[in-house]
């Protein structure tokens, strides 16, 4: 049987109860909680108006105001909630690599979702679970319980990576399943088309949820630290290529930093919290650095 002392130390999940893992937005949850949250009813107290998404209840529609603009707008109204926290792991091929960092790209993955999953657990708030490569292999939809928690773990200790990336593929028709509004949390290494991950992205925010999307990297993928001639094999598909590390290093760092700093932009543009983590890293110290810096931000 899984529980949290599989993937945390006890010492973790100390640190971890001190933190709260919240949304920018919105929390749409099934139970009570701690979060704010812009839900849709006569019985708390008006909030704001947000545009009107596809899919929304007509009766929410603010008739007296499409009376004037002509434009859809849904009423909101405050209360306090549970959080929908959703993990979302890329399991492909290129997620086990390791080099320079401690762990393998999927193992840090594995390890933050875990205490996420923690953190959520703990303040009460329901976790789901998303582990996908070229399409989605196991889908947990977000709940709370003792139960669901051990079937979360459980998934997340058994599956490995492999097979090839294609995350619109994988996830544009998931974001239309995720109704509710939460949290997504998407870790990737990224090394997939990029255009389908912002499409992927953008069906998140269309629906109303928090993204935060983290670039996991092993520092060798930014400082290429190989010598003399190397041979660079792709995980997933296995094509080689021999080239001389030193030679080409410094238009390699160029190139992928310029990679990072357009990821940087297009998330920018969605509204799409951007987080580079590192494998030499602890999965908890970029956890606490993370939550410190978005409850400074307001989240």
């Amino acid at each position: 049987m899984s529980g949290f002392s599989d993937f945390l130390s006890a010492e973790t999940m100390r640190r971890l109860d001190h933190l709260l893992l919240g949304s920018r937005w919105t929390a749409e949850g099934g139970r009570a909680g701690r979060h704010s949250s812009l839900m849709k009813g006569a019985s708390v107290e008006f909030r704001d108006h947000r545009d009107y998404v596809q899919g929304d209840s007509l009766r929410h529609l603010d008739w007296k105001v499409f009376g004037r603009s002509e434009r859809y707008y849904i009423k909101q109204f405050q209360e306090e909630t549970s959080l929908r926290v959703h993990l979302v792991l890329d399991a492909s091929a290129s997620m086990d690599f390791k080099h320079s960092g401690k762990i393998t790209k999927f193992e840090f993955a594995r390890e933050l979702s875990a205490q996420a999953a923690y953190l959520a657990n703990h303040q009460q708030d329901s976790v789901g679970l998303v582990i996908y490569d070229d399409a989605v292999r196991r889908w947990l939809p977000a709940k709370g319980g003792s139960r669901h928690v051990r079937h979360f773990l459980e998934a997340l200790a058994a599956h490995q990576p492999g097979g090839r990336t294609d995350t619109g593929k994988a996830l544009e028709a998931l974001a239309e399943g995720m109704a509710r509004r939460g949290m997504v949390l998407m870790m990737t290494d990224l090394l997939d088309a990029p255009e389908a991950v912002f499409r992927a992205l953008a069906h998140f925010r269309r629906r109303g949820h928090d993204v935060v999307l983290i670039h996991v990297l092993d520092p060798a993928e930014l400082d290429l630290p190989f010598d003399g001639v190397s041979d660079f094999i792709d995980m997933e598909t296995g094509e080689r290529l021999e080239a001389d590390a030193a030679l080409v290093r410094h238009a390699y760092q160029e190139a992928i930093g310029a990679a990072i700093d357009g990821f940087r932009a297009r998330c920018g543009a969605l509204r799409v919290d951007f987080r580079i983590a590192t494998t030499d890293r602890s999965p908890s110290d970029f956890l606490n650095e993370l939550l410190a810096d978005r409850k400074r931000l307001g989240a």
